[in-house]
């Protein structure tokens, strides 16, 4: 696209030079010559530009073919080797965590993590997990260690990070804390664009300390055909063209009591790419017969109204740049420091708060 577009340029110059060239007007071509040279950046940034934009992306079908080869979850976990973890954990000295909270995240995804980690993380066991992209893998095990030292909380596996591959992401997070935080009382599964509210997280769970998945449930969902959807999902992975109930992926807790016996139940179900489908409906739901709770407050949508209160009437909040996520945790922050975010927004979450979800997209 980008060189059919400098193609048509080139030609119409061309033309543009013949007609001048028949005139016999050099006094014509020498000023529109000069004009080209100096705005031929410019054409060239719009043509790029603009050739992007309207070429079709490519489509996703080839991200999924190792799965045509093996799709036994099994199968990857055995050969996937942990690289870099933590030494030492708060699990280690404690008796009872309620929660243990793990964060998808890539190697290029630094500004995220320190986003995270200058706000919500400091208020609870936190750890991002991520792979390896690319062919640089050398350099990323360098900076992957030296963050590692400087602040002990990485867990990189030896498997290629992409989008498609979360369901096996998602899969290493609960055997990682089945072997480092076994008495979690529960794994929070989260995203590294997410902010998360302390605060509401513990009051969360404290309500529904007896569920066995928790987070927010999206209904009867038809499922995505279309190659070029980041949430497409081929009908030789999953038949199923509609899915009755699964909990977003952008945040949902799994009692720390089930975490073995989803993992195993998995083990014998064939891997589809959409790790929520999978773990919390296919797995969890649909084999094990597990109840999913839905809890609005862990909400994979964010407010367009940014009000302190509305940050803290939820306990996650989803789709946040590094900058989005400091401002909102700031907030967030003077609510808590002022007091308790319960008494000053009593007023709102008392007649306001049902109908918060009007302002979230």
């Amino acid at each position: 696209m980008f060189q059919l577009a400098t193609r048509i340029i080139v030609r119409k110059f061309l033309v543009l030079i013949k007609l001048i060239g028949r005139r016999k007007s050099p006094f014509l071509f020498l000023p529109l010559l000069v004009s080209l040279l100096v705005l031929w950046p410019t054409i060239w940034w719009f043509a790029e530009q603009t050739s992007q934009t309207l070429l079709v992306p490519l489509p996703l079908e080839h991200a999924l073919d190792h799965y045509r080869r093996n799709r036994s979850l099994h199968h990857y976990l055995s050969n996937i080797q942990t690289l870099i973890e933590p030494s030492w954990t708060p699990c280690e000295s404690l008796d009872e965590v309620p929660v243990v909270v793990l964060v998808t995240s890539s190697p290029h995804n630094l500004a995220n993590r320190q986003a995270v980690r200058e706000t919500w993380a400091k208020h609870q066991p936190t750890y991002f997990v991520m792979g390896l992209i690319g062919n640089d893998v050398d350099d990323q095990l360098v900076d992957s260690y030296i963050e590692a030292k400087q602040f002990g909380d990485l867990i990189v596996f030896d498997f290629h990070d992409h989008y498609q591959n979360l369901t096996l992401k998602t899969a290493l997070m609960m055997k990682w804390t089945l072997h480092r935080c076994p008495q979690a009382q529960f794994m929070f599964k989260t995203d590294d664009d997410v902010l998360v509210n302390p605060w509401m997280l513990k009051k969360v769970i404290k309500e529904n300390g007896d569920a066995s998945l928790l987070g927010y449930s999206i209904n009867g969902t038809q499922l995505n055909r279309s190659e070029y959807s980041k949430w497409f999902i081929p009908r030789w992975l999953l038949s199923d063209d509609r899915v009755s109930k699964y909990l977003s992926g952008t945040g949902y807790l799994i009692s720390g009591d089930y975490i073995e016996a989803i993992l195993k139940k998995a083990y014998n179900i064939p891997i589809v790419n959409l790790e929520d489908v999978y773990f919390t409906y296919l797995v969890a739901h649909k084999q094990l017969g597990l109840v999913l709770t839905h809890d609005r407050r862990l909400s994979p949508y964010k407010p367009w109204l940014k009000t302190s209160c509305l940050y803290w009437e939820f306990a996650s909040i989803h789709s946040l740049s590094p900058d989005e996520m400091v401002s909102s945790w700031s907030r967030l922050k003077r609510l808590v420091d002022r007091g308790n975010g319960t008494s000053e927004c009593w007023f709102f979450e008392s007649y306001l708060g049902d109908y918060s979800d009007v302002v979230l997209y």
